[in-house]
């Protein structure tokens, strides 16, 4: 009986999925989270060729501070197909100041976001933009 008070006082709340609905069901909603495996593991799924391993491949190497190691695997997911990686490569090569290449990938992953920045980024020249000290910027 305190259990059931205590889940629906957390429901009504907004902390917890009604009844005994799991998370993420047309009842609760809710979020679903994913640990990422080890790097040897996503390296051996992306050897497979998989898009979505390569993706993710590219995100450990990029939370573990190698960006460069993964904008290699997000052009290798992206070429095969994978929106997230078009997305993914396409801020990395934001952040070089290599912004017609950005739009080329944005516009290729598509939606109006990719377009939207696709268009941005093309209305300023490659190195312009960004403040002081970042890279690619161009003093006026």
């Amino acid at each position: 009986m305190f259990r059931r008070r205590r889940r629906q006082k957390r429901a009504e709340a907004g902390n917890a999925p009604a009844g005994n609905a799991p998370a993420g069901d047309a009842t609760g909603g809710g979020v679903r989270f994913s640990t990422l495996p080890s790097e040897t593991a996503a390296r051996q799924e992306a050897a497979t060729g998989d898009p979505v391993a390569m993706n993710r491949l590219g995100i450990i190497l990029k939370t573990n501070g190698r960006a460069d190691e993964a904008a290699d695997w997000f052009r290798r997911a992206g070429e095969a197909g994978n929106n997230d990686a078009m997305a993914n490569l396409a801020m990395y090569l934001m952040s070089q100041g290599r912004n017609e290449e950005a739009a080329q990938w944005f516009e290729r992953a598509g939606g109006p976001l990719g377009e939207g920045l696709a268009s941005r980024l093309r209305a300023e020249s490659d190195g312009d933009g960004g403040p002081p000290g970042a890279p690619g910027h161009r003093a006026g």
